[in-house]
């Protein structure tokens, strides 16, 4: 069960107003459709007592599933980045694949381009909605010839706590007294089920198709993030297979080259570069 929070009078005369921005004494602005992912993430970093909007605003930016702090491509994320990734994947059979992701500066994903194994690209556009309560919320993805309308559910506090596809998708997200993810439950489009959970922001344990995953990370103290090492299948407490990550960062925190291992066996080398 979701814990309320506490809605305070400065959010509740927010909620009226509705097109007032929090910004600080130089104009820095912490929501609002102006208001970017490096700002509010220095914000919440910096602030100890954070104004309980942008909180909000924060939350509800993140946890879009489209978002640079979620997506998951090859089980590696892309830790919070903005701008144009160009991703050259080379399998350990000599196969090469080249995809391309594209973030707003909220980081959200604007646009994937994806090859598949037979060459061919798919070509993904996403677009969002916008309100000065709740923030940012995926509305559409577009691919040729399908469209998928998102539908956001808000608890009382204003956390979106569900989206649902028109395609029969949903996603579940569950927070803790403090509105930290720790949450979410995922139905595909075909039925399948997944669940995730999250500590600090970090999924730790995934459960999905009747098998169980517990995810371990390395902290990089220069950039204040955690790495993927590890993916470990578990049965019991018995490890049956694990896939660890080897891999490279920039000076902003961001994958430039992963080694991806299943078992002790080179599986693929994946290669990043970045355009703010």
């Amino acid at each position: 069960m979701i814990k309320r929070l506490i809605l305070t009078s400065a959010f509740a005369v927010l909620v009226m107003i509705g097109t007032m921005r929090a910004q600080d004494s130089n104009g820095e602005v912490y929501y609002g459709e102006d208001a970017t992912l490096e700002s509010l993430a220095t914000y919440i970093d910096t602030m100890r007592t954070a104004d309980p909007h942008v909180k909000l605003f924060y939350a509800n930016l993140i946890n879009n599933p489209t978002h640079s702090y979620r997506i998951e491509h090859l089980d590696v994320g892309f830790n919070g980045c903005t701008g144009r990734v160009d991703e050259h994947v080379k399998l350990a059979s000599g196969a090469q694949r080249d995809n391309v992701f594209i973030f707003n500066d909220k980081g959200l994903l604007t646009q994937s381009i994806i090859q598949g194994s037979k060459g061919n690209k798919t070509e993904v556009n996403y677009s969002y909605s916008f309100s000065h309560v709740h923030g940012y919320s995926l509305k559409q993805s577009k691919r040729k010839g399908k469209t998928i309308n998102f539908a956001p559910l808000f608890d009382d506090n204003g956390y979106r706590v569900t989206l649902k596809g028109d395609n029969g998708s949903r996603q579940d997200y569950t927070f803790n007294e403090h509105g930290r993810l720790t949450k979410v439950a995922i139905v595909t489009a075909s039925g399948d089920k997944r669940t995730l959970l999250y500590q600090d922001g970090y999924v730790v344990r995934e459960e999905t198709a009747g098998k169980v995953f517990r995810y371990h990370y390395d902290f990089d103290t220069a950039t204040g993030k955690k790495f993927l090492i590890a993916i470990k299948e578990m049965k019991g407490a018995d490890v049956v297979h694990e896939r660890t990550f080897d891999y490279d960062i920039d000076t902003h925190g961001r994958y430039t080259r992963v080694d991806v291992s299943l078992d002790g066996k080179h599986q693929m080398t994946i290669t990043r570069s970045y355009s703010m």
